[in-house]
């Protein structure tokens, strides 16, 4: 075991003693401006974290796993969306991390996606701006099952914007961003029982630093499609604001 392994699992097994819901992003709210001043050798690094946590959750865990990993069928994204895949790291977003042992109760579930925090406020209506442009809901989580491929979009595509692009402008609008993402999830693996609630085992969690824009308030319409047909196969209703 390397040094970088060594302290990853100090930091699992510190991590457990209930880290807060907000954890990821605060890590990436930190994270952020060394990533744009460090490029692609931040961003190699960050891959290499990711990568090592799988094996560091499995010699802390009582040795090798039950059943060899089955890695996801991806041909793309689906139409009109953008992909994000297991692995990556960068502005747009990353997969891995951890939550709260308590994020379930204030998540919600659709199908083979979690939006978390979605049920406890974490997903809000964007702020209107004195130039009538709107400011961005930043550090959403979202997660898909391991093996699995869906995308998340809504009701609604011309007023809710996935944000994936930073513009130069402070604020955006509902001509920025895109309708949907893609999720694919790491490989399947089966993992023994006991892991901390915190560490979500069996889902790949996708941090989003720019989140999105909406200029809807009240109740939001989520929709996951799954492939290869795309056609929705789960909705979910999620709370903008208080009146939902």
């Amino acid at each position: 075991m390397d040094d970088l392994e060594r302290w990853l699992r100090a930091q699992m097994q510190a991590a457990t003693a209930d880290p807060p819901l907000n954890l990821l992003p605060g890590v990436w709210r930190r994270r952020r401006t060394h990533l744009r001043r460090a490029g692609a050798g931040a961003v190699a690094a960050l891959a290499a974290v990711a990568i090592a946590v799988p094996s560091v959750l499995a010699s802390t865990t009582g040795g090798p796993r039950t059943r060899p990993a089955i890695a996801p069928a991806v041909a793309g994204p689906a139409p009109g969306s953008e992909l994000l895949k297991c692995g990556s790291s960068s502005a747009r977003g990353i997969s891995g991390g951890e939550l709260s042992w308590r994020w379930k109760p204030a998540s919600i579930q659709a199908g083979s996606v979690w939006l978390v925090g979605a049920r406890s406020g974490a997903w809000q209506s964007s702020k209107r701006l004195p130039d009538g442009r709107l400011r961005a809901v930043t550090g959403i989580i979202v997660a898909v099952r391991n093996g699995s491929t869906a995308e998340i979009t809504t009701s609604q595509p011309a007023r809710f914007r996935f944000m994936t692009r930073e513009v130069a402008a402070a604020g955006y609008t509902l001509h920025d961003g895109v309708a949907g993402l893609t999720l694919a999830g790491c490989p399947y693996d089966r993992f023994p029982p006991g892991i901390p609630a915190a560490y979500a085992a069996g889902l790949t969690l996708f941090y989003l630093p720019l989140g999105y824009v909406t200029d809807l308030t009240g109740c939001l319409r989520i929709q996951v499609r799954t492939p290869p047909s795309w056609r929705v196969s789960w909705t979910a209703t999620v709370p903008l604001d208080r009146t939902c």
